[in-house]
C-alpha cells in the first residue's frame, strides 16, 4: 500500500511539476516541447521510483483517458439535471464515446491529418469514419462559462472553420 501512495505522490509531482514549466514557457510566449521535457521528466521519475517507463506512460494516459471521460459524464448528467437534454440523450451520447475505437482521436481535421501524413492507415480511418457516422443527432449544449457577459479571449492562428470527416485535401 505503501508503494502505491509513494507513486501517485510521484505522479501528482510531475503534473505539477510539467503544469508550472507549461505556465512559465506561456508566459514567455514560448511553446512548450512536450516530448522532449516529458521524455526526460518521465525518464527520470521511472528511474527513481525503480519502474518501467512504459508503465508509467501508460499509467499517465490511463489517468488522463479516466479524467475526460469522468468529466464528460458529469457534464452529460448536469445537462440532464438541468433539463438540457434528456437523460436518454445523455445515455445515447455516453454509449456512443464509449463505442470509440481505441486509438483514435474525436476530431475531423486530426485523424483526417494522421492519415494523410500516414500515421493511420486507410483501413484505421474508415474504421474511425464508421463510428463517426454513428454520432447521436443530439444538440449538446455548450459548456457554462464563468462569466457569460465577458467574450471570450481570441487566440491568433485558431480560428479555422469547421471541416466535414473526410476533406483531406
Amino acid at each position: 500500500m505503501k508503494t502505491w501512495t509513494y507513486i501517485l505522490a510521484a505522479v501528482l509531482a510531475v503534473a505539477v511539476l510539467l503544469a508550472g514549466v507549461a505556465a512559465v514557457n506561456a508566459a514567455d510566449g514560448k511553446k512548450l516541447d512536450r516530448p522532449q521535457l516529458g521524455g526526460k521528466l518521465i525518464d527520470r521519475v521511472a528511474r527513481i521510483l525503480g519502474m518501467d517507463k512504459q508503465k508509467l506512460v501508460d499509467a499517465f494516459k490511463q489517468a488522463g483517458s479516466e479524467a475526460r471521460q469522468q468529466g464528460l459524464d458529469e457534464r452529460l448528467d448536469k445537462w440532464a439535471a438541468e433539463g438540457k437534454l434528456t437523460p436518454d440523450e445523455a445515455d445515447q451520447y455516453k454509449a456512443w464515446i464509449a463505442s470509440k475505437p481505441a486509438g483514435v482521436a474525436m476530431a475531423a481535421k486530426v485523424m483526417d491529418n494522421l492519415l494523410k501524413n500516414g500515421k493511420i492507415t486507410r483501413a484505421q480511418y474508415a474504421g474511425w469514419k464508421t463510428w463517426w457516422d454513428k454520432k447521436p443527432n443530439i444538440d449538446l449544449p455548450k459548456p457554462d462559462r464563468p462569466n457569460p457577459d465577458k467574450p471570450l479571449p481570441q487566440r491568433p492562428g485558431r480560428l479555422r472553420p469547421n471541416r466535414a470527416p473526410g476533406n483531406i485535401n
